[in-house]
């Protein structure tokens, strides 16, 4: 049995805290993708709340995955790039992709 300040101390845990959110891993794979903007992140997830997806951006942005950049046009636009900590994701989230099609 896992004492409850080893889940402190597991390797994984600051990976699983930042992808583990519900629709963190979604709006980070449409990213991922290159769907980095606002209206074509929220068109690819239906079900999601804008709420919701801002929330998950803030969080992403000041964990350092992504980056947000204001574009001034009128009306503004809004593009989401991963960062380098982001891109090093990458092999984490092609592994799961692979995981979920060979076991699905």
């Amino acid at each position: 049995m896992l004492e409850e300040n080893s889940l402190e101390e597991c390797p994984i845990q600051p990976v699983v805290d930042i992808i583990s959110g519900k629709w963190t891993s979604y709006v980070l794979w449409e990213i991922y993708n290159k769907n980095n903007h606002y209206g074509g992140i929220t068109r690819s997830l239906p079900g999601i709340s804008t709420r919701t997806l801002s929330t998950r951006l803030k969080m992403l942005e000041k964990n350092g995955i992504i980056n947000r950049t204001v574009y001034d046009t009128n009306p503004p636009t809004v593009a989401y790039d991963l960062t380098k900590k982001g891109k090093d994701l990458a092999p984490i989230l092609m592994s799961m992709k692979k995981w979920s099609e060979d076991y699905k």
